[in-house]
C-alpha cells in the first residue's frame, strides 16, 4: 500500500540534509558485497506498465497470502506459460 508522509508548509520549505554515504564493508562474500535493490544471481529485473487499480491488487493480495508481489507475479507468469503449451 502506498505510504503517505505529512509534511507541514515549514517542512517543505526548510533545506533537506542529506543522508551520510554507507560505509563500505571489506568482506570477498558476494551477498556482503551485492548492492542494495541488485537483482539476485539467476535473476532478471522486469519493468512494466500496469494499471494502478491492478498494482494496487496485486499489493493487496501479496499481503493477504504473506508473499511478494514479485513472488505472484512469478507463479502467474509459470501458469500462463505452462498452460500455452
Amino acid at each position: 500500500m502506498e505510504q503517505i508522509d505529512f509534511v507541514t508548509i515549514e517542512e517543505k520549505k526548510r533545506p533537506r540534509k542529506r543522508a551520510a554515504a554507507p560505509k563500505k564493508v571489506a568482506s570477498t562474500s558476494r551477498q556482503a558485497t551485492a548492492r542494495q535493490g541488485a537483482v539476485r544471481e539467476g535473476y532478471r529485473r522486469l519493468t512494466a506498465d500496469i494499471p494502478a487499480d491492478l498494482h494496487k491488487r496485486l499489493k493487496m493480495q501479496a499481503l493477504m497470502e504473506d508473499r511478494s508481489v514479485t513472488e505472484l507475479i512469478v507463479q502467474a507468469a509459470e501458469s500462463f506459460l505452462r498452460n500455452r503449451d
